[in-house]
């Protein structure tokens, strides 16, 4: 059954996932190899996955010594009248949920 937009919503905060499958897929592997299928098979990228300021955002930080999944992001510059001109791909580091605690 399909949640409402207002269930998702009200879901802990949901991040927006601008991911492509591929992406998830990869960062999901990476939860995989630290934490165990248990972890990678309950992960969910809009919830479980955030950047060293998504999590500050929500005051949470990041846990000392920890290491964030790689990923990208791909940026598009756009011209004078709107277009995209060029498309950059921007390497980020993600953190999983079990590497932050709240800020004191």
């Amino acid at each position: 059954m399909l949640k409402s937009i207002k269930e998702v919503l009200s879901e802990d905060d949901p991040t927006p996932w601008t991911g492509s499958e591929a992406t998830y897929l990869a960062v999901k592997a990476q939860v995989e190899k630290r934490w165990g299928k248990k972890t990678a098979n309950e992960f969910r990228a809009s919830h479980d996955a955030r950047t060293y300021r998504g999590w500050l955002s929500r005051n949470l930080v990041v846990n000392p010594g920890e290491s964030g999944s790689e990923s990208f992001v791909i940026v598009e510059k756009k011209d004078k009248n709107g277009k995209v001109a060029e498309k950059i791909y921007k390497k980020i580091w993600l953190f999983h949920r079990k590497q932050v605690s709240p800020v004191k």
